[in-house]
């Protein structure tokens, strides 16, 4: 599994990558027959995050930004790190993780490689209905603040898998059973009270928890 110091090199060389989304969820067989899973989230920022399994006994935290020759980053856990380099080609993801020497640079006779495939997206017609209305425009919120203030709050659900909230820090969302969730890292989710319905205008309506939310620019 282990390769040569040019292992990276013909990964990586060659013709520059295009403006691809890694996001998505790629998988592969490992050495003792079980399943490598790669999920990751891609922002419109180039920057990538997600996590690593069935790649040694516990998972690592990915994180990575999106270069001109594909992307770079790092998988780590509390017990170490790994470099991380990969370019997507199609559905399949090559990635080299490589070893840090005793100066913590990369160390290529310490090498693997991972060809994975991307996963194909199955959702239900439920969810994706949902999903599709959620991301067809922006939804406002207006309300007043416990000091009597007018405050508006806006979502901005992407395609991309984040949620911009304004006010308020960019969170990762995804519908699963007819229910949207949030999380602020890709790894712990909590449901959201969540129910489309019509305004008596006639236009769509978002309602959470005691909030209503309205299409809006």
């Amino acid at each position: 599994m282990l390769r040569t110091a040019c292992l990276s090199a013909a990964l990586l060389v060659c013709a520059p990558a295009l403006a691809q989304n890694y996001g998505g969820i790629y998988t592969a067989k490992n050495a003792s027959g079980g399943t490598v899973t790669l999920t990751l989230a891609h922002d419109d920022q180039k920057q990538l995050s997600g996590t690593l399994t069935g790649h040694g006994s516990t998972s690592l935290q990915v994180h990575a930004r999106v270069e001109a020759d594909g992307l770079r980053g790092t998988a780590a856990n509390n017990f170490g790190m790994l470099y991380l380099a990969g370019r997507l080609s199609g559905e399949e993801l090559r990635v080299v993780l490589t070893e840090a020497d005793v100066g913590g640079r990369p160390s290529p006779q310490r090498a693997s490689e991972l060809r994975l495939a991307r996963a194909e997206s199955k959702k239900a017609p439920q969810n994706q209905r949902l999903s599709q209305a959620l991301t067809a425009n922006a939804w406002c919120s207006s309300g007043y603040d416990i000091s009597g203030k007018p405050a508006r709050e806006r979502l901005v659900f992407m395609p991309n898998g984040f949620v911009r909230q304004t006010p308020g820090a960019q969170a990762r969302w995804r519908v699963q059973n007819e229910t949207l969730e949030f999380s602020p890292d890709g790894l712990t989710w909590s449901q959201q009270p969540l129910r489309l319905a019509l305004s008596s205008s006639g236009s769509p309506l978002l309602q959470s928890h005691s909030k209503e939310y309205l299409q809006c620019d």
